[in-house]
């Protein structure tokens, strides 16, 4: 198979798995509410759920980042590129598998480094 190929569908499966996360969370957003109200205290728990869903929306946008940059195949230097890998991985379970796999790419084309500019 072509490399070019496998990249772009890596890149697609990160978007589509973004996509279907993204899907999870908003109808799972009502029961959400109530267990972060029950496990801090009765309508005390909104800040806390507001900033829970910062940091899974910042996961999730990362995600779509890096699926986006993989499918159009951009060089990326290794700050970028690590830390959206990094997001991607603290996502779940399939964002581990998906990170090393694009890691592995990156390696077997010698992006490993920054390019000399």
């Amino acid at each position: 198979m072509d490399r070019a190929l496998i990249q772009k569908g890596l890149g697609i499966a990160l978007i589509l798995s973004g996509l279907v996360l993204l899907v999870l969370k908003l109808l799972s957003v009502p029961e959400a509410q109530q267990s972060w109200n029950a496990w801090a205290a009765p309508d005390s728990g909104t800040s806390l759920f507001i900033g829970a869903l910062v940091a899974e929306s910042v996961l999730l946008a990362a995600r779509f980042a890096l699926g986006f940059f993989v499918y159009l195949n951009k060089q990326l230097g290794p700050w970028l590129f690590y830390t959206l890998a990094v997001l991607v991985a603290i996502s779940s379970i399939t964002g581990i598998i998906l990170v090393l796999v694009c890691v592995l790419f990156r390696f077997l084309q010698g992006q490993d480094h920054a390019k000399e500019t």
